[in-house]
Formats: C-alpha cells, structure tokens, sequence
C-alpha cells in the first residue's frame, strides 16, 4: 500500500496567516503581562567587564543588533549593572549573538521548573498515531515583554566598529541564556495553548517551543496544523517555516526520529557524537558523558560501558588517555551507531521490566508485547548507592529493582510493570534484608515493590537482560538467595553459628570505658565444657586508645589463635565481631578490604587478621549470646567472667599493653603505647598494633561505624 504524503502546499500557504512567519528577522510578541524577574536579597551590582572581541566578531554582529534595536527588543541604557557578549560564528559563516548571563543566573530567585523531561513527554504519544507535524517557534523567549524594573540586570556594553560610539543596551524581552526564560516562556505558551481545540483523537505536546502534533488521520492532523498555525500567529508567536514538518509519518522532534509505534537517534545526532574525538580535558569528558546520557536509553548496560570516563573525572587533573581507553569508547560509539529502534509505550497495556545486577550496577530492560513478541521501550542502567553496592548480589537485585522500577515509572506513567529477576526478591527482603537494611529502606522498598497495586514480582530462573533481545541462549542463572547469601557471607562453608556438640569451647569479650577521667582497655579470653570447670585462658591490658568494639575483635581472634588446629566453639556478645565472622568480613576481603567508597578499611589489618584466625581450626562455629546475662547457665556464666575478666584487665594498674602481632602490621600502625611483657599460657613474639578509636555516627544507615576518615556499614543482628 502506497501512502501519500502531505506537503506543504501553496494551497495549504494560503489558508496560513502570513503573519506566523518568522520572515525577514521580525521577532513575535505575546500579549501578555511584562514578566518580573527577581534577584536574591542585598544582591550588589553586577559588573563584569566585556571580553575582548575580534573586529570580525562585532561587524558580523552589526546587523543583529540593529535589528533588535528597530523593532525595541534592545534599547539603550545607562545600568549598574554589566555581563559580557560574544560573537558566535554558525557553519554558515553567519554570527550569533550570545550574552554571559551566569553571574545573573547564579543570583536569581527561581522558580519551581515545570518544563517537562523529554522521555516522559514521549511516553504521552500513543502506539495508534501514524501522523505528525512539527513546529519550531522562532526566536520565542523575544516574544515575551520583559518588566521595566528588571531590564537593568541584562545590560551589556556595545562597541560600534564602525561609528565608535560606546554605549549599554539591555533587553526588553525575554534574554536567551537567562535560566529561567525556558520555564519562563514554556509556562506562558502552555496557558495559551489552553485556549486552542485540536481536531477530534489529535494530541498537541510541548516542550518549551517545540510543538508536536500527532493523530490517527492524516487529514485531521492537517486540519489541527494549519488551524494552530494560524492561532499563533494571531497571538503573536513567529514560526521557523524553513524547520516545519508538516504531515509526516516520520518526523524529527527533540533529536529523535518519531513514527508509528516507534522513536529511535536521529542518524544527525548520532554522527554528530560519533564524530567527536577523545577527550583531552575534563570538561571534554563531562560534555561527551551529556551527549551520551541524552542516548542511554538506546545503549543496553549503558552505566557499565561510560564508567571508564567517570573513572576519569575523579583522577587527577591531567587526562591521561591509554589504548585501552580508546578501546572503550569506541566500542561505545558502536552501541550507539547499532542503536535499536524503541517502541512507544503503550499505556492501556501492562510493560515487562527485566531486572538484574553486575558490579553494583543496575541494569535492565523495559518492554511491552507487541504483534506475539515482547520490544524494548528503554535499556535502563543505574549504579547504586555505596551502601547497597557492598551488599551481597542477591539483596543487590532488591536495590536494582526498586531502582529501576521508579525510572521505569517516569516512562509508564504509573501503568502496570510485571518484573522478571532470576532473584527472589520477596524473599530476601523478608528474611535476610532485616540483618543488613535499615528499617526506613525496608520499608521504601516494602512500598516500591510489594505494596503496590500496579507490579507483580516473578522469578525468571533463564534471564539475562543484556541478551534478552539479541537471541542468544541465556545462562541458567536459576539458584536458591537464601542458600547463595549464606555461601557468599562465609569465610568458610563449615563456619557454624551454633555450638558444636563437641571440641573446646572459649568464651571471649572486650572492654573500654573512662575510668576517673581516663579510658581504660582490655580483653579476655575463658575456657570450659562445663558450667563448673570455666577458667581464665588468657587476659590482657590494649591500648586506651582502641574502642569497646575494636577489643571485642582482638578477643575474638585470640579466642580463634588459642584454639589453632583444634575443633571447637567461640562465643562472643559483639554483634560487631560476630558480623565481620560470619558476613560482611567476607565481603570485605573479596572486595581487597575496600569499604563502599573504594578506600581502605581503616581497621583493615584487624579484620584480614580476623578472618585469616578463622582458617586456622579444624571445625569452628562463633557464636552469637546475649550479653549481661544471669551466670545459671553455661552460656551466662562463661560470658559473665569473660566480662569481668576484660573490665580487670583493662583497668588493671600494673598491667601491661598485651597485644600480639597481626598480619603484616606496619610500624606506622603501631601506638604510643608498648608492651613491657607479655604473660600467657603459650610464648609469642608480640608487638603493639594500635588503631584510632571507633565511633558509631548518625547517618542514613544507623549500623555506619566511621573509623577514622572512612566508613564501613555494618549490618546489625537481631538478639
């Protein structure tokens, strides 16, 4: 089937006011009130001095400003205050006048933008439309009258190269590059539309001064164009006829190619990016990741695939730009220049988002069925925060899944979302997230994803997004969360959290606090099988500088040296200890003991000296007990004498600092205070490894130790 398409005719010229032109450089005006600008409070007067300009420069700016300056958008002034112009010269050899507004822009009172996001606005063009116009309003924040009182602050100084007269000129409209003349103007043309009927199932969107006109039928939209043709130029408004598309059924609007049921990268806007050479500055790095991030919908695993360029802005100041950098970016302009067409949201039917994580990125793809197969609306990717990234992968994907399903919302508009994971996140935040989330993030995510009406959760045991449309066979990424956390958590999989029923079984415990106005350190180790033969195994004076948590780990890992090669059990009432054992000390060391930002752990000698401990017995479970406890049972009195045993040692006065080498400590690491002896059941060799006091802090995640200049999360363990 042939289909004809629309043109615009001299028939079409004629039923046209030829006052919506923009013909012969004539600017529109609205009928509106002047607009008033607001600067902040005690906001002195703002002199910038002009820029030096090339003689070229101000003669191609000549006939600009004369032009302004007959139809009244310039007028002459004698202002306190001055900001800078510059000539611009386009492609076409032309110049283009351009005022530096951001000492203005920094103080301006704004208001609440209301300029919509250009992937929201689309989502709003149904499947159905197979017809479009498009309409540039020309030179449009001009047509805006600006208030008397507020000219003042966008005055600049113009040297004539021709007459050498001097003088200040401001603006009575509207200045482009004034922050706020896009929410500004967009407001005004959005009140005015209110006024205008389309045809019957044809739709009119905004963004700022771009309009586009879809519908169904082609003759109605033909008949709404010329009709809001004709109104604008009533109005007052100038229209780029040279930029109009007029009844097509592919148009471009906001750099995308827009058709029935589709949008895909403009090939101009594609080129354009694909054309830029690598980097050399930072400020070329930040402008390549804003033309990229314009296009990320188009590129699966796009957060993955720019890292290596935020990567860069955070080095030092010169770039440095390697073979394997160029390697990257290329391969990026390659997903960009293989980019896929993406279907236009269907609203009145239900989108599949396809979820899953990788290297604390979230990524996936958003989709909707369409003629028997499922077609990609959006590939979405987004790192997560520090504190989810340190996670294990399964409560990862319950970050990644709250994360993009509010990005997925802005596309759907609240419709329905039916989720695909190869995780159980109903699961895992049930019943692992309350030993590693905060209350108020269980509960944000308990409203994101289980709460609402509009999502269903299902486990996808075959999926993978990044090949979910490419048709290669998905890995089998069925596994059991619960079963994989446990194994991802252990330092080793024979790690217990129960008493063995057999071996050696030590009770360990730390102390610090202030005695008479000085703080006072120690540890304690006590043995037994019994509730009657419990005793001292070994008890030591640290550091006043260390904290009640850091002894608990030292007496932890005494307890696991004391014990060796043997089988048996370590207790401890440090939920701090217990978790480096059993959870987020695995983490750690898989990360190169890194906390969540990339930095050292500040006690990372400690914790590798935990774990490395935690190899050494045949069979070992550490064990978790309430602290304070009445001494009637087993548990209670070992725990009670390890208490009492700390606190004696810690504030014994002829004790000395007992504290035995860690792994590879530095002496830089060591404190002020040194041993004068050691005194135990076996000889060691010792020295002192002393580390700055800890202190929790109040932050977001309430279980945040800071050490000193750095932060680990630390999940918090239920009694």
């Amino acid at each position: 089937m042939k289909v004809k398409i629309m043109k615009l005719t001299a028939g079409d010229i004629e039923e046209i006011n030829p006052e919506v032109w923009a013909e012969g450089g004539k600017s529109g005006l609205l009928n509106i009130p002047p607009i008033e600008v607001k600067m902040q409070p005690g906001t002195p007067p703002i002199r910038i001095k002009q820029y030096p300009m090339s003689l070229e420069g101000k003669k191609g700016l000549i006939p600009i400003i004369e032009q302004l300056l007959k139809e009244g958008i310039l007028e002459p002034c004698m202002s306190p205050h001055n900001t800078p112009i510059l000539a611009v010269k386009k492609a076409e050899g032309k110049y283009r006048l351009v005022q530096d507004l951001r000492e203005i822009n920094k103080r301006t009172i704004t208001k609440h933008p209301v300029v919509p996001n250009p992937y929201n606005l689309l989502s709003q063009i149904p499947q159905e439309h197979a017809w479009f116009t498009t309409i540039d309003l020309k030179d449009a924040f001009w047509a805006c009258p600006l208030a008397e009182e507020s000219r003042d602050w966008f005055a600049f100084e113009w040297d004539h190269p021709e007459t050498k007269r001097r003088q200040q000129l401001r603006w009575t409209r509207l200045p482009q590059g004034f922050t706020e003349s896009p929410n500004l103007f967009g407001q005004a043309l959005e009140r005015l539309l209110e006024q205008f009927t389309p045809e019957r199932q044809v739709q009119i969107l905004q963004y700022v001064d771009d309009l586009l006109i879809s519908g169904e039928n082609q003759l109605e939209v033909r008949t709404t164009s010329i009709k809001l043709l004709n109104f604008l130029g009533e109005k007052g408004l100038k229209v780029s006829k040279r930029k109009l598309q007029f009844v097509k059924p592919e148009v471009t609007y906001l750099g995308h190619l827009i058709g029935k049921g589709y949008k895909k990268l403009s090939p101009e806007r594609i080129a354009g990016i694909i054309a830029i050479p690598a980097p050399k500055t930072k400020r070329d790095i930040r402008k390549l990741l804003g033309l990229f991030g314009y296009c990320r919908h188009w590129i699966d695993e796009y957060t993955q695939n720019v890292r290596f360029l935020y990567d860069k802005l955070v080095s030092s100041e010169l770039i440095e730009w390697t073979q394997e950098d160029e390697k990257q970016l290329e391969k990026l302009k390659n997903k960009l220049s293989t980019a896929p067409v993406l279907s236009l949201p269907d609203l009145k039917k239900e989108f599949d988002l396809f979820v899953n994580t990788e290297g604390g990125v979230a990524y996936g793809v958003l989709a909707q069925e369409w003629g028997g197969c499922k077609k990609p609306i959006a590939f979405l990717s987004k790192i997560l925060d520090p504190v989810a990234r340190g996670w294990p992968a399964c409560l990862q994907a319950v970050a990644a899944t709250a994360v993009l399903v509010e990005e997925s919302q802005k596309l759907t508009l609240n419709g329905k979302i039916q989720i695909h994971t190869p995780h159980d996140i109903k699961t895992v935040l049930s019943q692992k997230a309350p030993g590693w989330v905060t209350d108020s993030r269980i509960l944000k995510y308990e409203i994101t994803l289980i709460n609402s009406e509009n999502l269903r959760l299902t486990v996808s045991k075959n999926l993978n997004p990044a090949q979910f449309l490419s048709g290669e066979p998905p890995p089998d990424l069925e596994h059991d969360c619960l079963e994989l956390m446990s194994l991802q958590t252990k330092v080793r999989e024979d790690l217990e959290s129960t008493p063995l029923p057999y071996g050696k079984r030590l009770f360990t415990d730390g102390s610090s606090r202030v005695l008479e106005g000085k703080r006072v350190s120690g540890y304690a180790v006590v043995e037994g099988s019994t509730i009657e033969d419990i005793q001292v195994r070994e008890t030591g004076k640290l550091p006043s500088s260390w904290s009640a948590q850091l002894c608990e780990i030292y007496a932890v890992k005494r307890g696991l040296d004391l014990l060796g090669g043997d089988r048996g059990t370590i207790y401890t009432d440090s939920k701090y200890a217990f978790g480096i054992v059993h959870t987020f000390g695995k983490i750690w060391e898989e990360r190169g003991y890194l906390n969540s930002k990339g930095k050292d752990l500040v006690h990372k000698e400690m914790i590798r000296s935990v774990l490395t401990s935690l190899l050494k017995p045949i069979e070992i479970a550490v064990v978790h007990v309430k602290g304070h406890q009445k001494e009637t049972t087993f548990e209670g009195k070992g725990n009670q004498l390890a208490d009492k045993e700390a606190k004696r040692a810690a504030q014994d006065p002829k004790g000395s600092i007992r504290i035995l080498a860690l792994n590879e400590t530095s002496e830089e690491e060591g404190g002020e205070e040194k041993p004068k002896n050691i005194q135990h059941s076996k000889s060691h060799n010792a020295r002192v490894y002393d580390l700055p006091k800890s202190q929790p802090t109040d932050s977001e995640e309430s279980h945040t130790w800071r050490e000193g200049t750095s932060s680990e999360t630390i999940p918090e363990y239920s009694d």
